[in-house]
């Protein structure tokens, strides 16, 4: 089972406050995370607009973008730069352990950068998001709900 166990801990969460529109913004230890490519896991207030469009300039190239309703497309083995998941909550089940057997294959050759409006450890509690996969993805975690 993906799914071992409901008793997870969250891991660390910087709350930053929704008055941040980079990862530029951020302070300098996350801007660190992002730049040696460990995945992000980014929570953004419900009806952000825009935030990802003002983030990918700021990726790693080439930039690989998912939307809710797409096909799931992943970058080939061995290529670097960055992939966007946006509102990674809303990836079903079988698209989640498409991505988990592909981030372990390209471990560290891709920076994985996911966007959702709602936290994912409750998902995971109720086994609607494999865990393995919401640990890859929330190598750093950062709330943008709470404001500064």
């Amino acid at each position: 089972m993906d799914n071992p166990s409901t008793d997870f801990a969250d891991t660390t969460t910087t709350r930053v406050g929704d008055s941040i529109e980079t990862l530029s913004q951020l302070p300098d230890d996350w801007r660190l995370a992002r730049t040696a490519g460990v995945n992000l896991l980014i929570i953004v207030p419900e009806g952000t607009k825009g935030f990802a469009e003002r983030l990918i300039p700021e990726l790693a190239r080439p930039v690989v973008s998912w939307l809710p309703g797409e096909r799931l497309m992943l970058p080939q083995a061995g290529q670097t730069g960055t992939l966007l998941l946006h509102n990674v909550g809303a990836l079903s089940l079988h698209d989640q352990r498409y991505l988990i057997e592909w981030l372990e294959r390209a471990a560290g050759e891709t920076q994985v950068v996911s966007l959702t409006t709602v936290p994912l450890l409750p998902l995971v509690q109720a086994e609607t998001f494999l865990a393995r996969l919401y640990y890859r993805l929330n190598t750093v975690c950062v709330d943008m709900n709470v404001t500064a």
